[in-house]
């Protein structure tokens, strides 16, 4: 990886995951997709919501990759390599969690059709890709490279991969409450 930054956010993704995916192969596919509440997701939304916005993050920095030759005019002045958690600001502010966009919603038609292997396996096959679409971009020019994102302020390349980690950390903390609470009532041996 050319840019540090990219490589240590993405780092910051595998130890996130290595901490919280193993605890899903210890649940059944009745469990993986069951909702507690109607209108809440199971924890297998949940991580399938993680894909597709890891995947809609792939295909924004394809086409952002159009603006490289001016990344590179700009690439002496300064730019952040760093991001706060948007998601907490929203929730402080709002009094709630911000609503996923249509397109990051998983589909209803999703529920029970993959096993936790199956999640994590398009959760590492999208990360690798994404890896590798971005592996060979400098990081003085990774700071240059913006999205139209007004919600997240307009990040940067690097920032959008730091922001992707701070996103799934948060969805992590939201399946750990589930996953603790399929504990709590038994429904899940340690």
């Amino acid at each position: 990886m050319k840019s540090n930054s990219i490589a240590h956010h993405f780092h910051t993704l595998q130890e996130q995951r290595a901490h919280y995916l193993p605890r899903i192969h210890s649940l059944s596919q009745e469990q993986l997709w069951h909702r507690e509440k109607e209108g809440k997701w199971s924890i297998g939304e949940h991580f399938f919501h993680l894909y597709l916005i890891l995947k809609m993050l792939k295909n924004a920095t394809k086409l952002s990759l159009l603006l490289t030759p001016y990344a590179k005019m700009r690439r002496n002045k300064p730019f952040a390599t760093e991001i706060h958690d948007i998601y907490e600001e929203y929730k402080k502010k709002k009094g709630r969690g911000m609503r996923a966009p249509g397109i990051l919603v998983p589909p209803s038609n999703i529920r029970f059709t993959l096993s936790s292997d199956e999640i994590e396996q398009i959760l590492v096959n999208e990360t690798n890709a994404m890896q590798k679409l971005v592996k060979n971009i400098e990081e003085d020019i990774a700071g240059h490279i913006v999205f139209p994102d007004p919600i997240a302020h307009y990040p940067n390349l690097i920032q959008s991969i730091q922001l992707l980690a701070i996103h799934e950390k948060h969805h992590f903390r939201i399946i750990e409450e589930q996953y603790n609470e399929l504990i709590a009532t038994g429904e899940v041996l340690i």
